[in-house]
């Protein structure tokens, strides 16, 4: 696994801790790394452009709604 997605991964851990700060559980939200990943990808295509609408059309798919760059 490339560096990139290791970090996007430890992203998206959930810890618990007890009272004593021990580390209980580690739990992942998968939901958000799929939407970490999508994000890093559309970052890839510039707004506007023939391949950004194909690239929302294609999020459609998933359910992804369409963002503008700008906005992040």
């Amino acid at each position: 696994m490339n560096e990139r997605i290791k970090l996007l991964a430890e992203q998206c851990q959930l810890k618990s801790y007890g009272i004593n700060g021990e580390l209980l559980d580690v739990d992942f939200d998968e939901e958000k790394f799929a939407e970490l990943i999508v994000a890093e990808c559309r970052d890839m295509f510039v707004v506007g452009s023939v391949s950004w609408n194909l690239l929302n059309d294609k999020l459609e798919h998933f359910g992804v709604e369409e963002h503008d760059q700008a906005a992040r």
